[in-house]
């Protein structure tokens, strides 16, 4: 069994170097690693094995270091501000079964908070970290299977890559990972999360946080794709009503003009981006959001205004 860690990089010139050091001290040592340039500018790109001429985006630069990776089993795909615990790998490896996992997130920071330990999706299709900005606790100790998991640190089998064809390149950043988990789930692949293996993310690498004007734009655009895609008929209400409160939430923390860029983003690849619908029954897509949706509803349904008023009106 071969592992090759992917590591996208742009200008992470204070970063990238923590995350090297951090995989030459696993426990189960990586066979190959891999840093995927991405028009950096700061010195960085001299450490990549792989260098683009300019900033393609994160999933681009993924499945560029997929392909270099050609003849390993596993993928780790991992950010540029990551460190990795000792026993990462190891703990990945020893949850086997699974095709997709995702580990325990933690604030690098301040450790006693979690980034993540997981992602749900709604019937509205929006994503959610699950446990983002928590104290870590015994509740997140549980290995479970998750609609899709942070591909700022996660484990992949090669496979799953090879049949669904990697990341699709129309995200950019943000939210590629949710599509790409999603494809995986409805086509027979598991999800997984593995609170064993632990890694700190100091999030933000290449913004200043989630309402960075770039981050808005992004995330607007893409949650357009991601409804495009997926929406069946029965789910319009809901994602209709996350749209919404998406938009309202913006208008609110004053980014309506980076919002309105990200529609503008967004909505010219409708049409294209419905005729890529999954060739699926909408019963299997709607029970796996169900599942999913209850997850948010367990996790921040009662602490974030957002889900309260998601909530509210469906229960």
């Amino acid at each position: 069994m071969k592992v090759a860690a992917v590591i996208p990089n742009w200008n992470g010139a204070q970063r990238l170097p923590r995350c090297l050091a951090s995989l030459a001290t696993q426990s189960r040592p990586f066979d190959r690693v891999i840093v995927v340039d991405n028009g950096s500018t700061d010195g960085s790109q001299e450490m990549a094995q792989v260098r683009l001429p300019e900033n393609v985006g994160f999933a681009t630069a993924v499945n560029r270091g997929f392909w270099e990776a050609a003849g390993c089993d596993w993928i780790a795909v991992l950010n540029n501000d990551v460190a990795l615990d000792p026993g990462w790998l190891e703990s990945m490896l020893a949850a086997l079964p699974f095709d997709v996992a995702g580990g325990r997130l933690r604030m690098a920071h301040n450790t006693r908070l979690l980034d993540g330990a997981g992602d749900a999706v709604s019937m509205g299709l929006a994503a959610v970290r699950l446990g983002h900005g928590r104290t870590d606790s015994p509740m997140y100790d549980r290995q479970r299977p998750m609609l899709a998991v942070c591909f700022a640190a996660a484990l992949v089998n090669a496979e799953v890559f090879r049949r669904i064809g990697g990341l699709d390149e129309r995200f950019f950043a943000y939210l590629e990972d949710v599509d790409f988990c999603l494809r995986a789930r409805l086509a027979g692949f598991r999800v997984l999360y593995v609170p064993e293996a632990v890694a700190m993310h100091e999030g933000g690498g290449s913004t200043s946080g989630e309402f960075d004007p770039r981050v808005v734009t992004w995330m607007t655009a893409n949650q357009l794709l991601l409804a495009a895609r997926y929406t069946r008929s029965r789910m319009w209400p809901r994602v209709l009503v996350t749209q919404a409160l998406w938009a309202a939430r913006m208008i609110r923390y004053g980014r309506a003009g980076s919002w309105l860029r990200g529609v503008a983003k967004g909505l010219p690849q409708w049409r294209q981006m419905r005729r890529s619908a999954p060739m699926i029954a909408p019963a299997r897509l709607l029970a796996l959001l169900h599942l999913s949706e209850k997850q948010i509803h367990a996790d921040c349904g009662d602490r974030d205004r957002f889900w309260k008023i998601y909530f509210s009106l469906f229960g």
